[in-house]
């Protein structure tokens, strides 16, 4: 993990909101593997859309 990055999750996960809802996350480069944003600057939060790059 960098401060500016995402933080990558591997294996079978499930993201919920406060609600309880489950969020699924956006298409991967790599199944099995989700990435959450750890700069902040992600438009898809919590997932990591690579806005720390820019």
């Amino acid at each position: 993990w960098k401060p500016s990055g995402p933080l990558v999750i591997e294996g079978p996960v499930t993201i919920r909101n406060n609600d309880g809802e489950e969020i699924i996350p956006p298409p991967s480069k790599h199944p099995g593997q989700v990435k959450l944003c750890g700069c902040g600057l992600s438009r898809s939060k919590p997932f990591c859309d690579g806005s720390h790059k820019r």
